[in-house]
């Protein structure tokens, strides 16, 4: 019986049809979590609609928070629920010093959202920066309301500020690299298992060192990616 003229097709269609049992098993997953982020977003939308309309703004806070915390990207509930507390907090800042805690408790609201939801960078930036300088603001009058310098610098909105826009967790580039090199590890150790070893679990002995090699190596920059990443 002669070998196929073309092995390389049957090698083909086999990998085509894992990838695709893959991106449906992906798909499976998926689809019910993001269907399950928007319907919840949407429907905190909706709670916070009904507080407004009661006039329980703490209520009406606590929903809107909740909606920016199911962050879908191409939904939008998220972006229209942030948007909706700056408006709180600038409404409740116009009153002057009766509105401060409200218009504090907004702004920190969009923060703590934004942070919340924040993979390799803080999504809405833009957001970000606008609702803590409103929350440095307010800090920097209740001080002078107060008569206190907390940080001791003489101007108590720089150092509020300062304060809040540093982004908590690991540094973005040093995450992703640390994650980068844990995938490439895997996928060297794996290489090991198939290459390196024969049908009868014997080392072979120029793919074992290369593949042995190169997932030593990336545990190593796995382990210190991980100690410097914060």
């Amino acid at each position: 019986m002669s070998a196929s003229p073309h092995p390389w097709r049957a090698v083909w269609r086999r990998a085509g049809r894992r990838a695709l049992w893959g991106l449906l098993l992906a798909t499976g997953i998926v689809l019910p979590l993001v269907g399950r982020a928007a319907w919840e977003g949407r429907r905190e939308l909706e709670l916070a609609a009904e507080a407004s309309e009661l006039r329980d703004v703490d209520a009406q806070i606590e929903h809107l928070g909740r909606a920016a915390r199911w962050r879908v990207p191409g939904f939008g509930h998220d972006e229209a629920a942030v948007d909706a507390l700056m408006e709180l907090g600038a409404a409740a800042e116009a009153r002057g010093d009766a509105g401060s805690q409200r218009a504090l408790a907004a702004y920190r609201e969009v923060r703590r959202a934004l942070l919340g939801t924040r993979g390799l960078f803080v999504p809405q930036r833009e957001r970000f920066h606008e609702a803590n300088e409103r929350i440095a603001v307010l800090m920097a009058a209740q001080e002078e309301r107060f008569g206190t310098d907390v940080g001791g610098r003489g101007d108590p909105y720089a150092y509020h500020l300062e304060l809040l826009e540093e982004v908590p967790g690991p540094k973005p580039g040093r995450a992703l690299f640390a994650a980068l090199a844990f995938v490439a590890w895997l996928a060297a150790a794996g290489g090991f298992l198939v290459r390196g070893l024969d049908e009868r679990g014997h080392l072979r002995p120029a793919p074992a060192v290369r593949w042995g090699g190169a997932a030593v190596v990336l545990l190593v920059a796995w382990m210190v990616a991980l100690r410097y990443a914060g």
